[in-house]
């Protein structure tokens, strides 16, 4: 374990005490969890998966822990956090088929109506090229 020390102003230092407060957590513990939360942050801007990183930080953080209960009630909720992650991912994939579904019907009306103007290239009358049509 590394230590070192930070100085923070005095404004930088009422704001801590007031995000710390509101997260119930002292001070101190609001300040350790920063890199972290940072670190997860960036990840996460590179398109790693929020649970995999938040995972691999609570393990981390108990890896020394002596207390097989802590351990255990982690990865209970952990696994808790999993199940509801995974309901997001499934409801997300939902959506991605649902708007390709969507995209193939407009395409699949759009070539029907197309047809029935003779050519296929030209827009039914009283439609614009490069403008949609109802």
């Amino acid at each position: 374990m590394k230590s070192t020390t930070v100085r923070f102003g005095p404004d930088l230092w009422r704001l801590l005490e007031r995000e710390a407060a509101n997260a119930g957590v002292p001070v101190s513990q609001f300040i350790r969890d920063a890199p972290r939360a940072r670190a997860v942050a960036i990840a996460a801007a590179r398109g790693e998966g929020p649970f995999e990183l938040l995972a691999g930080a609570v393990r981390e953080a108990l890896r020394h822990e002596s207390s097989s209960f802590k351990r255990i009630e982690a990865e209970s909720h952990l696994a808790a956090l999993a199940r509801l992650t995974a309901g997001d991912r499934i409801a997300h994939s939902a959506a991605v088929l649902e708007q390709s579904e969507q995209a193939v019907r407009r395409s699949e009306d759009l070539a029907t109506r197309l047809q029935g103007t003779g050519s296929g290239t030209e827009p039914p009358s009283g439609g614009e090229p490069g403008h949609e049509f109802s």
